[in-house]
């Protein structure tokens, strides 16, 4: 009996009219289309079909507007309305709070529609995501927050970069990559990063803000854990720059204090290896760092410390030298420091792993 009823079922099926049969296509992301009429989800023009996603963003329809835009850059992915399509998809994921998927979709509109109107709309776009995870933004897995973001915005200020490297946008994504490196402690790739916008682009409202960076950056690579002299001295030649350069900039006042700091700590720095070498009896390397001190910064407890040390030196420094008596000091060829860092062991020296 119930093979009966099958043959039977199937034997109507046969003889229905075929014009009772639209011709229905389910895809992936798009659903069901009737193709022949151009009902659901596709039009029958490009135009038609930019109209209808746009009506379902209107509408914040996000999810029907992704798909009619994808119907558009599928089927008619030169035409003159793709690249705007390709755009509003990255819009459509982008407003649904999918960051890193409209950042790949802007990416896309980028790379395959490089002449388009839209394509430093895609740029800017990019810029705000990258913005986004540089102030915290988590990556989500499923909608579950893990992980850094901040590599995240890395990723993205490098690729604009790379889409337009003297772009409007460029000097501005390389300072966001300067920003980036540093709350990641990478100092020398924020240091770089700032060093390019001088380089490249000297003419950008960004420039003195650069010039201020490099040397806040050096700065704080100095002072990561134990002082570092070199990354110090650079600090303080980039804050001198700036001050110089841009007498008038905003940060003036912030740059002559950590200039103040730094040479409080060079002076400090260089009176501790003078100790370090006075206590090993090196005299003569001693007596070069005490008169550093003086140099450096006379009027500080340690500058006047380091008056008395080279006046208690300087006899014992002359005997080393062959120098017959005080007087002959004067008409003597200056001493020169050492060749090379301080030891290891000696306090206050750059030890090489606290600078970039």
């Amino acid at each position: 009996m119930r093979i009966r009823r099958l043959l039977l079922a199937l034997l109507v099926v046969g003889l229905a009219p075929m014009r009772l049969y639209a011709p229905l296509v389910w895809r992936p992301g798009e659903g069901w289309t009737d193709e022949s009429t151009g009902a659901g989800l596709s039009a029958s023009s490009s135009r038609d079909q930019l109209a209808l996603g746009k009506k379902f963003l209107d509408a914040k329809d996000y999810d029907n507007a992704l798909r009619a835009f994808n119907v558009l850059v599928r089927r008619w992915p030169y035409s003159f309305f793709a690249p705007e399509a390709q755009f509003r998809i990255a819009e459509c994921l982008e407003k649904r709070g999918d960051f890193l998927k409209a950042d790949k979709a802007y990416d896309k509109m980028i790379q395959k529609y490089p002449a388009s109107s839209f394509f430093e709309q895609a740029l800017e776009r990019k810029l705000a995501i990258g913005n986004l995870y540089l102030a915290g933004e988590p990556q989500r897995l499923l909608g579950v927050p893990f992980g850094p973001s901040v590599k995240t915005a890395v990723d993205i200020y490098e690729s604009i970069i790379r889409a337009a490297p003297y772009g409007r946008l460029a000097p501005i994504a390389e300072f966001q990559l300067g920003l980036a490196r540093t709350q990641e402690k990478k100092y020398t790739e924020a240091i770089a990063a700032y060093s390019r916008i001088l380089d490249k682009y000297p003419n950008s409202e960004l420039a003195d803000d650069a010039q201020y960076q490099l040397g806040y950056t050096w700065y704080v690579s100095a002072l990561a854990t134990a002082y570092d002299q070199s990354s110090g001295e650079k600090a303080m030649e980039a804050f001198e720059d700036y001050i110089v350069r841009y007498p008038l900039g905003d940060k003036v006042a912030a740059a002559r204090e950590h200039l103040v700091l730094l040479k409080k700590r060079a002076t400090l720095g260089s009176f501790n290896i003078a100790t370090f070498y006075e206590k090993t009896r090196n005299y003569k390397a001693a007596f070069i760092y005490y008169s550093d001190v003086i140099r450096q910064n006379p009027d500080s407890e340690q500058g006047k410390i380091a008056e008395q040390k080279v006046k208690q030196l300087r006899p014992m420094v002359e005997k080393d030298l062959g120098l017959p008596t005080a007087q002959t000091a004067s008409t003597a060829t200056p001493l020169e420091a050492p060749s090379g860092p301080p030891p290891t062991g000696a306090p206050g020296g750059s030890s090489g792993a606290n600078g970039p």
